[in-house]
């Protein structure tokens, strides 16, 4: 008689798992870490993958957490802005509310994610989810090269995880691309040639919808392009312009996973509904960057910190249901869109839609010379330390001058694209 073996299959659980270990995900570890609750989070790449990304850090991302200091480090302390009829445009960020940071991201990301850890967050490299099921009643499973199951999960999956949202039936948001190469150069290149400052390329005869940049890190240049339909192409030419081809001639592009020239796609606009019931979205997936320039790490964390802060409430009552995760909908609306995201996109209209964005880049700038409080607000359109909702108000309040000083022609032109923004 044979005998019959019924094996039980064994599923750790835990309270939360988080799907992406960039800046919002490592975040949201953390704070729900800090409240003693059993977190996992899922990192697809390996430890110390490259990330696309400029590597500015605004100095308000020490709102949760302080930002390293070191060799690798590069203080930001002012910008230049460049359009073909003007530049350089110099601008100083003065203030230690204003200053910000460079450095790679792959450096950023590792220090967040070992504050998870010492929170008491686990994490897994190279796991890929491949799907979610999501049990109403009772948890959550999440496939992958194995499977765990928790009471919810937060996607923090930038981009790359739209399949597994639609999977869940979760909006993804719209996305444009950005293609960057980093160049080796000597520190005192940089130093000489560059400084403390980030620079900033609008040229509408390059980028439609978008921009150029140059941030200068540790030994390295971060030379990139982003935008609506943005190929190599773009990145090729832009390096061709006078003063980025002076400067960079003889320098040897960086070279990560075997590759010197790197492309993400970056979101264009939030999602309506970032939750269901037991799930919860954040960052790029939930599509919080600001469509001026297209920074993200900050947005990204706060989104973090308030699915965190909405998962602990329901924790404590045992409810992830729809109607209880709507509250970080809610905080979301009040602390990112109402005061910052709204306005943006009235600036995001104001400067991609008017077909005018030189020069209102250059009649904002003119202003600003002999105007010391529109000089701050342009400022903190680099470092966030005002509202997006405070600089708007400022913009608006000079309109008139504004309009002046784009001439009849262009203001014809601006006027209605002004009309639509205000209604935004």
């Amino acid at each position: 008689m044979k005998e019959l073996f019924i094996f039980e299959v064994f599923i750790i659980t835990y309270d939360l798992i988080i799907i992406g270990g960039g800046p919002s995900g490592a975040t949201a570890a953390k704070i729900a870490a800090e409240s003693s609750a059993k977190v996992l989070l899922l990192e697809a790449a390996e430890e110390g993958r490259y990330k696309c990304c400029a590597g500015g850090i605004p100095v308000r991302n020490e709102e949760f957490s302080s930002i390293p200091r070191g060799v690798d480090v590069r203080e930001i302390t002012g910008g230049v802005l460049f359009t073909p009829k003007s530049g350089p445009m110099e601008f100083d960020a003065s203030g230690k509310n204003n200053k910000g940071f460079c450095m790679f991201r792959t450096d950023f990301d590792k220090h967040l994610v070992n504050i998870a850890q010492d929170a008491g967050a686990q994490i897994k490299y190279k796991f890929r989810v491949k799907k979610i099921e999501i049990n109403k009643d009772s948890s959550v499973k999440v496939q992958g090269p194995e499977e765990y199951q928790s009471k919810c999960v937060i996607l923090a999956t930038g981009l790359g995880g739209a399949q597994l949202q639609r999977q869940i039936g979760l909006e993804v948001p719209p996305m444009i691309n950005g293609i960057q190469a980093e160049f080796e150069v000597p520190e005192s290149v940089i130093d000489e040639q560059f400084g403390n400052r980030v620079w900033e390329f609008f040229d509408r005869s390059l980028i439609d919808h978008g921009i150029a940049w140059v941030f200068p890190k540790s030994q390295a240049l971060s030379i990139g392009v982003l935008g609506n339909g943005v190929k190599v192409s773009h990145l090729k030419e832009f390096l061709q312009k006078s003063f980025i081809r002076e400067k960079i001639e003889g320098r040897d592009m960086k070279v990560f996973g075997g590759r010197k020239v790197w492309a993400a796609p970056i979101p264009d606009r939030m999602i309506a509904k970032p939750y269901r019931e037991r799930v919860m979205v954040i960052g790029d997936a939930c599509g919080t960057a600001d469509p001026i320039l297209y920074e993200g790490i900050y947005q990204a964390r706060l989104s973090g910190k308030l699915a965190a802060e909405t998962f602990c409430q329901a924790l404590e009552k045992e409810d992830f249901g729809e109607s209880k995760l709507a509250r970080y909908n809610e905080l979301l609306l009040k602390h990112l869109y109402e005061e910052d995201l709204r306005y943006s996109y009235k600036f995001h209209q104001l400067l991609y839609h008017s077909g005018l964005l030189e020069r209102v880049i250059e009649a904002s700038y003119l202003m600003a010379q002999e105007d010391p409080e529109m000089m701050q607000s342009t400022i903190a359109l680099f470092t966030g330390s005002e509202t997006r909702k405070h600089s708007w108000e400022v913009m608006m309040s000079r309109k008139w001058k504004l309009i002046k000083l784009m001439g009849i022609k262009n203001s014809l032109k601006l006027l209605p694209t002004l009309v639509h923004a205000l209604r935004i």
